[in-house]
């Protein structure tokens, strides 16, 4: 989910090999006042001479996004020519790299410290022999391509109860990859070890699928999961009865709407999925993340959150909405904005998927859900309050299990503390805990679970 506080990075790095091997995390943190702003760079060796890089940035929003560096004589540059930003370091030891970043006439200190690996970071599934297909299906004139996967134990009777997953926000491959990890494989794996088949797909301009129209909403990439789901039914040895949704953030509100008034939904898994209305989850998840970094804030400036997104929702008028969304961030309390970042916020939230995110109420599809509900939520999510948009599921599913996880993040990992929950990429695998929660529920299909429950 995506936070107005996010800060735009857009790294476009160049990379050339040296003698001295890179491969690995680098990690710092830009110290911006009481603001700190960890970073991490994940170095790759593709083959000799060749680098592949990617950079993190956990408390903004960054998740993998692509680099390029130029490396040479211990020394290394940088540059971030869309927001006129670079980072030139000495590399100082194998596991230091002391330098300063740059941007618009100040200059702060960043030293990089190499993270050692551990091998408890990474947990692979149960290993067996994958039974994986490719599938392709078509929504909206939009070719969508997946990897359909299936039990391998031989004790598994046919037909399969099966599941589509359905990625958040953003521009998700199937394995919804991200810092790293790949959850939507770690969720497959692990059902098709234990007798359930799996389709997971690329979304609109990700992978193999096709691109994206530029236009798109919720409600498009709902189709899409839709026919998805039509796709996994017309597969040979699939329990078309046994069949549902899991849906991560915004995919947890996809299932929602795919399922209401939907006989052929036989249960839905929500992991942190929106149940409220839009600018009550975003107000809700700006203030979460300031509370989180220890950034302390007013009522006056809750009003102002407040405002911003309200705006959105009453404001049809989209140059007017644009005029009055300047205005309010320009004179925010809550963050000092450049020229171009005011275009590059405006932008964003005037798109029209932000706006139509921003203006959705998901209570009249949850009250026309009548299949089995999971609905999942960490003690430590500071983009889907888990407090907030479980007691909405709650209220309005009738056949509903809601479940706090404690110390869980948004990615459903587990954290020693809540600072540490936001490094996404330092953490784990999805917990042990949620995925027997999911299959459990799965293979019950909601029948053993007590509706409305929570613990």
């Amino acid at each position: 989910m995506r936070s107005i506080a996010s800060f735009l990075l857009i790294f476009f790095i160049t990379l050339s090999a040296t003698a001295m091997s890179l491969a690995g995390k680098w990690e710092g943190t830009l110290s911006l006042g009481p603001q700190k702003i960890p970073v991490a760079f994940n170095i790759t060796q593709a083959d000799a001479g060749k680098w592949h890089v990617t950079l993190d940035v956990p408390s903004q929003g960054g998740y993998g996004i692509p680099c390029e560096a130029t490396v040479g004589d211990n020394k290394i540059e940088i540059k971030m020519d869309a927001m006129n930003a670079s980072y030139n370091g000495t590399i100082t030891s194998d596991n230091t790299i002391k330098g300063t970043f740059s941007q618009r006439g100040f200059n702060l200190p960043l030293e990089l410290t190499k993270k050692e690996s551990n091998s408890n970071d990474r947990i692979e599934p149960q290993q067996q022999q994958r039974r994986e297909q490719a599938v392709s299906f078509t929504s909206d004139g939009v070719t969508l391509s997946g990897t359909l996967e299936l039990p391998s134990r031989s004790d598994v009777a046919t037909p399969y109860p099966a599941v589509v997953l359905v990625s958040g926000s953003g521009t998700q491959d199937r394995d919804e990859t991200i810092l790293g990890h790949k959850p939507f494989k770690e969720i497959s794996n692990y059902l098709a070890d234990n007798g359930i088949a799996v389709l997971r797909y690329d979304d609109r301009g990700a992978g193999e699928s096709g691109p994206l129209k530029g236009n798109e909403t919720t409600i498009d990439f709902a189709r899409d999961a839709h026919a998805a789901f039509e796709c996994l039914a017309s597969q040979p040895n699939i329990d078309a009865r046994r069949m549902g949704y899991i849906g991560h953030s915004e995919g947890g509100l996809i299932a929602f709407i795919n399922a209401a008034g939907n006989p052929g939904v036989g249960f839905v898994i929500s992991l942190a999925g929106p149940a409220v209305k839009g600018n009550e989850l975003m107000v809700k998840q700006n203030l979460a993340l300031l509370e989180a970094r220890g950034i302390p804030y007013t009522q006056a400036q809750v009003d102002e959150l407040k405002t911003i997104f309200n705006n959105i929702v009453t404001i049809n008028d989209t140059l007017k909405l644009r005029e009055v969304l300047r205005a309010n961030l320009a004179a925010s309390t809550l963050q000092r904005y450049t020229s171009e970042q005011l275009d590059q916020s405006v932008a964003v939230m005037t798109s029209p998927w932000y706006i139509s995110f921003i203006r959705f109420n998901p209570t009249p599809y949850l009250q026309q859900i009548t299949c089995p509900v999971l609905a999942l939520g960490g003690e430590w999510d500071f983009q889907v309050d888990a407090e907030q948009n479980l007691a909405a599921i709650k209220a309005n599913v009738k056949n509903a299990t809601c479940v706090g996880l404690p110390r869980h993040n948004h990615l459903f990992q587990e954290a020693n503390s809540r600072i540490e929950s936001l490094n996404y990429g330092a953490l784990g695998n999805i917990s042990k805990l949620t995925l027997e929660t999911i299959l459990n529920f799965i293979k019950g299909n909601g029948s053993s679970q007590t509706n409305n429950s929570e613990r």
